[in-house]
């Protein structure tokens, strides 16, 4: 049965030089030509020119480039449609394909397409969908880390070295009498796993840093009311977009702003002021912050250098342990009274440098990160990489109580499942099959 060719733009929608329309199917051809006023030929890598018909009335001039398959980005047969840019001329261009038998494709379906005819593997999806969505230099280059032959290597050469501790112990399990058989002794086997498992920690420790990269550095700022939080926002983005009053309270609501920071995407989150208030609407804005502190990668603690510190400022002390975060002592123009260390500037004079080049050094330690070295692309993947390193330690805690070796395997197939779906490839494994063919067992 043959799948339903999709048709979907493939360029943001609206007007602009030219759009792309892009059609994926077993019977993308047929239904091209059904539009067209010279035959499209099923032909890969080429580019042909040609008018778009409607009841013989030509509505654009194209240009059409064919991939053939399997040889295309979702492994069927694709045709890209190169026509003028108006957003209603490519939306009529769609209709038309649609009426003679098109469906317009779901988000993702041409991606999903290609993992799913093998031409990406789930972790180059992942960081195909991180290219997109990239909004800082160093968005783009960890993307790109995920479409890195020499990276996704690494992560198959893992999987390949589990599956073949997996196929050795199931052959020395199940064919213990055939001498072709290589032995897996105890030493080997934690050897192994200790292997395993460091290589995975490591990648799980590079990954969990990249992360914030790659969705944006969330950076909370907190104080009491009236400290200057968002007037240093204000300062910081050069804009006013942040309502600044002297009402203490003001802030109700957490207010993300997104800013390129040196190739970084740092998102900067205003809150309430923390303080003991009866107000039941300001006391929700205040939940919010102390919400948002959990999820903070770095908080700004802001202080009013012109008063000493009070009861409140020593409440948001005490919230800050084990965090990481600066003490930002605003009002540097006003003669001081708080006796506290930190970064001192003035909001209202616009002297915010020292902040800045304060948040540039806790950055770098997140950014300075190998090209070449695995980096997994979501969250996803990171917990499926830890729920790999759970597993192996348990294999090993039943190795080390000299427990029978058998009992391991379903820790380490369970290990291989969870790699698996970080590389999105589930296909069966017949260990004794693949030990015939390797050990040429049972000659």
């Amino acid at each position: 049965m043959k799948n339903k060719t999709i048709v979907a733009l493939a360029t943001p929608p609206m007007n602009g030089a030219i759009h792309i329309i892009r059609i994926s199917g077993d019977n993308a051809f047929n239904l091209v030509n059904r539009i067209c006023s010279n035959k499209i030929t099923r032909k890969g890598y080429e580019i042909q020119k040609t008018n778009i018909l409607d009841n013989n009335k030509i509505i654009d001039h194209v240009l059409i480039n064919k991939f053939v398959a399997p040889k295309s980005f979702t492994g069927e047969d694709l045709v890209e449609i190169n026509c003028h840019g108006g957003y209603y001329l490519a939306s009529k261009i769609i209709e038309l394909l649609i009426k003679y038998g098109c469906v317009l494709a779901l988000p993702g379906e041409f991606t999903q397409r290609a993992y799913m005819n093998g031409k990406l593997l789930l972790h180059e999806a992942e960081a195909i969908n991180n290219l997109i969505n990239a909004t800082s230099d160093r968005g783009i280059e960890l993307a790109n880390n995920g479409l890195n032959d020499g990276a996704i290597n690494k992560l198959k050469k893992f999987r390949s070295d589990l599956f073949q501790l997996i196929a050795q112990v199931e052959i020395n399990i199940d064919y213990p009498e055939f001498d072709d058989a290589p032995n897996m002794s105890i030493k080997k086997m934690n050897e192994t796993i200790h292997s395993l498992i460091n290589f995975a920690t490591k990648v799980i420790n590079d990954s969990t840093k990249i992360i914030p990269i790659i969705e944006g550095i969330n950076i909370v700022i907190i104080g009491k009311p009236n400290v200057g939080k968002s007037s240093i926002l204000n300062s910081i983005i050069s804009k006013n977009r942040v309502i600044v009053s002297d009402t203490p309270g003001t802030t109700r609501d957490i207010i993300t702003i997104p800013i390129n920071l040196k190739g970084v995407t740092v998102n900067f989150l205003d809150t309430a002021g923390l303080r003991k208030t009866k107000n039941k609407i300001e006391q929700i804005g205040v939940n919010k912050t102390h919400e948002m502190m959990q999820k903070a990668n770095l908080i700004l603690w802001i202080i009013d250098g012109s008063s000493i510190l009070t009861k409140d400022d020593l409440a948001i002390q005490k919230l800050l342990n084990n965090k990481k975060y600066i003490v930002v002592i605003n009002k540097s123009d006003l003669p001081q009274k708080a006796n506290i260390k930190g970064i001192k500037i003035s909001a209202l004079k616009n002297k915010i440098k020292p902040l800045i080049d304060e948040l540039l050094k806790a950055l770098k330690f997140q950014t300075n990160i190998p090209f070449n070295q695995v980096m997994l692309q979501s969250t996803r993947s990171i917990s499926n990489l830890k729920n790999v390193v759970n597993e192996l330690q348990d294999a090993l805690k039943l190795i080390n109580n000299k427990q029978p070796i058998d009992l391991t395997i379903e820790y380490l197939h369970a290990a291989l499942e969870n790699i698996n779906h970080i590389l999105g490839d589930f296909k069966c494994y017949d260990f004794v099959n693949e030990m015939f063919r390797k050990f040429c067992v049972g000659k």
